[in-house]
């Protein structure tokens, strides 16, 4: 063969390479500490300080493996995600690890993006026995392979703020129970100020105020139990979302409640902790990122989302997150062992200890949020308690809960689905579409991205 200087450059390129591979295949087996140089690329959305404290403890104690964390806007719910995530994979620039929403797995599965972790998890005999078992099902593909380890969990409550109850003639001590004493109790807690309001009892799309807790109180639910259909339009759904956008009327209206929410600040300024919003439905840990950090000594209350009647059985819903491993990513083990160490105590503690931090700078407390694992947890809550009785009591609530909580339905066009669902919700309480025509609406365009999916499923 002739030699070139084309030929030389691409031997030297090929011999770097295989120098390369020859060094991550000496590395296998070696303890961490040993291993050669490496940059791991993590993704993150939520709870951003958290991972970059938890990065920190990493790398001080394997400066040989350094991990580029990077928060991005492609770990979320929705269709925009799944793009991002989507063009990151197609232009060779996927991360090793991300913190993703765990509903969305098994969307993401089906476009192989991400790297089912079994055999890591026989190799290392890891037990999954620590976790919920509900977390590990939203984060398994339909093929049944388990592709991410629960970097959080979550519950819906009520948030009720009790000194607002009182000034409007409320029991300061006594939640709504049902929907009809939601709507009487945020009808009689707004305020207008002019023509515009200054308080408003309950706002239907602020914070997790999604139409999911009151679907499936009503008994519905958005997909069939295979997957395959669409089911937005039933009729328990419908009912749900015309009770929310009676609600929203009979507060003042839709305009109004979003020219208010324009107006509300955020943090310490949160419209909650400003008085200007009573009640809300929020995550456990909201309370510790929140009321805790920015008004410890605030009198509020958390209790299970109001029933839509008297005497139905508690039903909330939870979600959370996953450490995931992007697909056919190079040192996957070394990933695998990050994981793995992010979801241990030895993780999870820098991550809290700098929240607390944070929280006390700010002259707050801090209580952590679930990791999806019981027995931690526990030991996680009586370490970081607050003293404060409001602050402490959350977890005890959101605890008990669990027994009554329920996860979205894992589909394989989630992002559709959830789009689908939020879209609706906004059309009907805007008064763009009727409940009805809103769902029929968006139902049919869930329907259309779940037979496209399922045309690329292996038999």
């Amino acid at each position: 063969m002739k030699l070139t200087r084309r030929t030389l450059v691409l031997g030297g390129v090929g011999a770097v390479v295989a120098a390369l591979v020859a060094q991550n295949l000496s590395d296998v087996g070696k303890p961490l500490a040993q291993r050669h140089a490496l940059t791991l690329t993590f993704w993150g959305g939520p709870s951003a300080d958290q991972r970059k404290d938890q990065v920190k403890a990493w790398m001080a104690r394997y400066p040989n493996l350094k991990v580029d964390f990077q928060t991005a806007g492609a770990t979320g719910a929705g269709i925009e995600a799944l793009r991002k995530f989507s063009a990151a994979v197609a232009g060779g620039k996927a991360p090793h690890v991300a913190d993703f929403d765990r509903f969305q797995v098994p969307a993401y599965v089906d476009w192989r993006m991400f790297q089912p972790l079994d055999q890591f998890m026989a190799q290392d005999k890891y037990d999954l026995t620590r976790y919920t078992p509900a977390v590990l099902e939203e984060a398994t593909g339909f093929d049944r392979k388990l592709y991410g380890l629960p970097s959080s969990m979550d519950v819906r409550l009520l948030y009720w703020h009790k000194a607002q109850f009182a000034e409007a003639g409320l029991d300061p001590e006594r939640p709504p129970a049902t929907w009809d004493e939601m709507k009487d109790m945020a009808v009689r807690l707004t305020r207008r100020k002019g023509a515009a309001l200054d308080r408003l009892g309950f706002h239907t799309t602020q914070g997790q105020a999604s139409l999911h807790t009151f679907a499936w109180q009503s008994g519905g639910g958005f997909q069939s139990v295979d997957g395959k259909t669409a089911t937005l339009a039933d009729a328990p759904n419908q009912e749900a979302l015309r009770w929310l956008a009676d609600l929203t009327d009979a507060q003042g209206g839709w305009p109004l409640a979003s020219a208010f929410r324009d107006t509300w600040g955020k943090d310490g300024q949160h419209p909650f902790l400003t008085g200007q919003l009573p009640m809300q439905y929020e995550v456990d840990y909201w309370a510790g990122e929140q009321v805790a950090r920015y008004k410890p000594e605030m009198a509020f209350g958390v209790a299970p989302p109001p029933v839509k009647n008297a005497g139905d059985p508690p039903t909330t819903w939870s979600g959370g997150y996953s450490y995931v491993m992007s697909h056919n990513v190079k040192n996957a083990d070394v990933a695998w062992e990050f994981i793995k160490w992010l979801t241990g105590e030895e993780g999870w503690t820098p991550a809290y200890d700098g929240a607390l931090a944070r929280a006390r700078a700010k002259g707050g407390v801090y209580v952590p949020g679930m990791t999806g694992q019981p027995e931690l947890d526990k030991k996680m809550f009586a370490r970081y308690q607050t003293g404060i009785p409001a602050v402490d009591l959350v977890a005890e609530v959101a605890v008990g809960l669990l027994e009554h909580t329920r996860f979205r339905e894992p589909s394989i066009a989630a992002a559709d689905l959830w789009d689908g669902v939020m879209r609706s919700q906004l059309q009907a309480i805007s008064n763009q579409k009727s409940p009805k025509q809103a769902l029929d609406d968006n139902n049919m365009l869930v329907q259309r991205a779940l037979d496209q999916a399922w045309i690329f499923v292996p038999k």
